[in-house]
Parts: structure tokens; sequence; C-alpha cells
């Protein structure tokens, strides 16, 4: 990313009528919860949970380049996609720390801690768009190798983010309304610049997690979940019990026969990824790879490389892996990766 590159992403929620509605839309109701007393605490659960979906949403969609849906009555809904509400701790605790900072040994203190958060929390919004998962946008080595795969382009999310706290302080004059308008456009300026800094390593697209796939009609299909949702509950038992390489084993079991292996392996990784035993799902993404790398699918076995790494950066392939993995990197124009590779 480029100044002029960064002017524009600054520049996309004034740019885009979606992302206008959406910004006006949520402004409005803010208003409101301000407005409306004891009766807008109840107003605000549905209205701030639906806010950062929203934001979410938006930094996902310019990490890929295009607009951001308007958000839909789903967004209200108290319950589901859980991690997207993960951008309410970090904002919270850097809340309390700036003003606990502040309040105990001045100005000076509370900007160190704003700062400090500006470097940190665009990485964790980034890491937590790409893998879905609260746990990893806390986990240092992710953090740490999302800003370095960004390059000097991750810093306009830091200047962005000191932007939102900056520019209200400055324009202390204008009127209230106008204040919280103004900072409420920069915190959408943020998240938007925050998944274009993504973009130019194309990111998303190399360790992006594919939607859920929509419910089908077809019963033999809803079967075959059943099925697979079966072998991995029993084998989430082994695994659970100290036996992962029983429950591993049980699932490549199953995946002799599974009528769409393909489809399955992607299947059973992603629900594995879900466990707490995290570890259980990066050995079977060692199997995994072995496999796409197997059938010549380098691109899958990239993106399935670098969400490994990510999720863990002592991930590896098995050693007899390591000179088609490399091949991989090659075809697919990551040198980083195959650079990185060869040294190991």
């Amino acid at each position: 990313m480029n100044i002029t590159e960064y002017f524009r992403e600054l520049a996309f929620p004034a740019r885009s009528l979606g992302t206008v509605i959406s910004l006006i839309t949520f402004y409005l109701l803010g208003s409101l919860v301000s407005a409306a007393g004891l009766i807008g605490i109840w107003l605000a659960v549905l209205v701030v949970p639906a806010m950062f979906r929203y934001l979410i949403m938006l930094a996902q969609a310019r990490a890929r380049g295009i607009e951001a849906a308007p958000p839909g009555i789903e967004y209200f809904s108290p319950v589901g996609n859980w991690w997207t509400l993960f951008p309410a701790v970090p904002a919270i605790v850097v809340a309390f720390g700036w003003e606990l900072a502040a309040g105990s040994y001045g100005q000076g203190a509370g900007l160190l801690v704003g700062l400090l958060a500006a470097a940190v929390v665009p990485a964790m919004m980034a890491v937590l768009v790409i893998t879905q998962s609260p746990a990893q946008a806390l986990n240092p080595l992710a953090l740490i190798t999302l800003a370095r795969e960004c390059g000097a382009g991750y810093w306009f999310a830091p200047a962005t983010l000191v932007l939102v706290f900056a520019v209200p302080m400055i324009l202390d004059w204008l009127p209230d309304w106008l204040q919280s308008l103004v900072e409420l456009y920069l915190i959408f300026a943020f998240y938007a610049v925050t998944g274009s800094i993504m973009r130019h390593r194309n990111l998303i697209d190399e360790v992006y997690i594919d939607d859920p796939l929509e419910p089908e009609v077809d019963q033999q299909l809803s079967d075959l979940d059943q099925q697979r949702t079966s072998i991995l509950n029993h084998a989430y038992g082994f695994v659970s019990r100290g036996n992962r390489e029983g429950g591993l084993g049980h699932i490549y079991t199953w995946l002799q026969e599974d009528p769409d292996p393909e489809q399955a392996w992607s299947w059973f990784f992603e629900q594995m990824m879900k466990w707490e035993q995290g570890q259980s799902a990066l050995f079977f993404a060692q199997r995994y790879l072995s496999h796409l790398l197997a059938i010549d699918e380098p691109v899958r076995a990239v993106k399935l490389l670098l969400r490994c790494q990510l999720a863990d950066e002592t991930f590896r392939p098995f050693r007899e892996d390591f000179p088609a993995a490399i091949d991989a990197a090659l075809r697919c124009d990551n040198t980083a990766l195959a650079d990185a590779l060869k040294r190991l």
C-alpha cells in the first residue's frame, strides 16, 4: 500500500454508498441509544454488537477489495458469530488502560497506552478477520507474523487508529453531534484500512476461511453431514482422552470411504480447528497437506500451509513433503514462503 492508496481507503466510507448508509444508520441508532435513558441500555445491547459485526465484515470486504454489504437483520441477533464481537474486548481494555494511566501518571502515560494500542490492535483485527478466532487474535506469534506479512504498509492502520483518538480531541470545538459523526467515520475508516493492508499480499485469499455452506435440500448430503459429524465426535472422544493417534486414525479410515473425500478433508480440518485441543487439527493438517501436494493442488496446499503457520508459527510439513511444498510455494509466486521453507 502506498500513500495514494491509503488516502483512497481512508475516504472509502465516504466513497461507498452502502457504507455511507451503514454509517448514518449506526449514527442515528447511537443517538437514539444516548437519548433513550435507561431504555437505551437495552437498545445498546443490540446496536453495539451489530456495529462491531459490521465493522469486521467491512474489514473483510476491503481485504478482498470489494464493497461491504449493508448490515442485515441478522447483525442484530443476540446469538451467532460470537467471534465478530471480539473487537469490543480490546476497545474496552484500551479505554480502561487509557483512563487508568492518565489518571495515575498523567496525560503522557495515557498517550503512551494509546500509541501501544495503535501498534497492536490493527494486527489483532486482521488476524481475527483471517482466522475468525479470538484466541489467535491474542496470539503474539500470529500478530508478529501478520505484521511481517503486511510489510511496511501495515503501519498505515496504526496511523489511522491514532487519528481515531486524536482528531476528536483536536476538533473539540465542534458541536457534540458533529464530533460523534467524525469519530464514527474514522472508526469505519480504520476498519477499511485494516482490511486493505492485507490486500497487498492477498492474505485474505491465501488463508481465508470459507463461509459455511448453506444447508442443502438434498437428503443424501444431509445424511453425509450426519455421518461425518458422528465420525468427528467419535474421534474427539479419543483425542480428549489423550489418544490423538487413535482419533486421527478414525478420521483417516473414514476418508477412504467418504463419497466426496476432497470436500471431506476440508470439512474435518475446519471442524477440528474449533476444538480446544487445537494441536490435533495441525497434526491432521500435515496429512492433509501431503494429500494436497500428492494430487497437485499447489494453491490449496499453500493456503493451508499459511493458515497453519498463522495459527502456530512452528507448524511444519512432513520432512518428505518439503520439496513439494517449496515447489508449490514457487508456483504460487510466494517466494517468501519458499525461502522460509528452504531455511528449515
